[in-house]
């Protein structure tokens, strides 16, 4: 004869006979409590605990509570460092509280190389708080790549990072450099006589250092305008617009050359001039013509003339004044021959 087995109903039947406890908030397995704990260090934090049908205030029952231990978190800014020999550094060192009660959580340092010095400020505090790190070498620090553990122990509870401190070699200064460059300048092609030609220069500096330097501009050989430029930082360039007031100039072609007097120790010098290129003035319309160059030759014909009528005027005098001389003493040795 053949019997089917309701396997499913069997199963259930076996479940049916057996209490399964429920799992109420604040137990653990149903049957024991879980600890409850204090997390701002000073109160009481609250649960409820249910017993069948009862619930009841956990808070009231302080003595079954505690402090809650606490957990931080530990971090460097930066935390890849390059440092020559004799030198020091500032490292951000960020204790951040992520729960629990607040605790004094005290920093420290190790694995550094040798003649290396770390300094916290401050060396401890409650988190979260911020400590300035200062890393100081000497020239006896070894050179290489080294990997500095940073340490905070708070609590019960002990948390470290990283530093990666790469010692480079100390080396020699090398002196500034200091090199002023003209690298354009440029200037209209005509104006009138009393009109104000602009000089546009750009000037850089090629130096290691800023600089304070003079632009000048040269009118064949004569200085129509200058100005200074303040604190030209290395690498940066200024553009700088010259004036030249033309009021008293002759009309005529003018070669226009811009130039920067060598600041101190400057040993280039080649691009230190630039020519602007050639202006040609002329008599700006109802003005009268100024002096030409035959008037001022006659001037000087005259005054040559003059020179010369003086000196022929002192060279007759020079003349009579001997020829007195002269007769005088002919007159002298008359008087002697007689009285022998």
């Amino acid at each position: 004869m053949y019997v089917a087995i309701d396997r499913s109903a069997l199963i259930e039947q076996e479940l049916s006979g057996q209490v399964i406890p429920e799992p109420w908030a604040g137990y653990l397995g149903g049957n024991r409590p879980m600890s409850t704990c204090r997390t701002d260090g000073f109160g009481q934090s609250s649960s409820s605990m249910q017993t069948g049908s009862t619930v009841r205030n956990v808070a009231e029952e302080d003595h079954d509570t505690r402090p809650c231990p606490i957990n931080f978190s530990l971090s460097l800014s930066p935390a890849n460092l390059k440092q020559v020999q004799g030198s020091s550094n500032l490292v951000h060192v960020l204790v951040t509280r992520v729960s629990g009660t607040p605790a004094q959580v005290t920093m420290s340092a190790r694995g550094m190389p040798a003649a290396t010095e770390i300094l916290f400020a401050p060396i401890s505090g409650r988190p979260s708080f911020l400590s300035a790190m200062t890393i100081a070498t000497h020239a006896e620090t070894p050179v290489g790549q080294f990997n500095i553990t940073i340490v905070a122990r708070g609590g019960g509870l002990e948390k470290s990072a990283i530093l990666s401190l790469e010692v480079l070699p100390f080396m020699q200064v090398v002196p500034p450099v200091h090199d002023i460059a003209i690298v354009s300048a440029s200037v209209q092609k005509t104006t009138t006589v009393g009109s104000i030609v602009f000089i546009n220069v750009t000037a850089s500096n090629h130096g290691s250092v800023p600089e304070t330097f003079q632009l000048q501009a040269y009118a064949n050989t004569t200085l129509v305008a200058d100005q200074f430029v303040l604190k030209l930082a290395p690498a940066a360039i200024d553009v700088t617009r010259l004036m030249w007031n033309t009021t008293g100039y002759r009309p005529g072609n003018y070669t226009v050359v811009v130039v920067v007097p060598p600041v101190q120790g400057e040993l280039s010098l080649l691009d230190n001039s630039r020519e602007a290129g050639h202006i040609i003035l002329t008599q700006a319309p109802g003005s009268g013509p100024g002096p030409s160059p035959a008037a001022s030759g006659k001037g000087q014909g005259f005054i040559y003339g003059r020179q010369l009528a003086i000196v022929a005027a002192i060279a007759e005098s020079v003349i009579v004044f001997l020829a007195v001389l002269r007769n005088k003493g002919k007159g002298s040795t008359g008087k002697r021959v007689s009285r022998i």
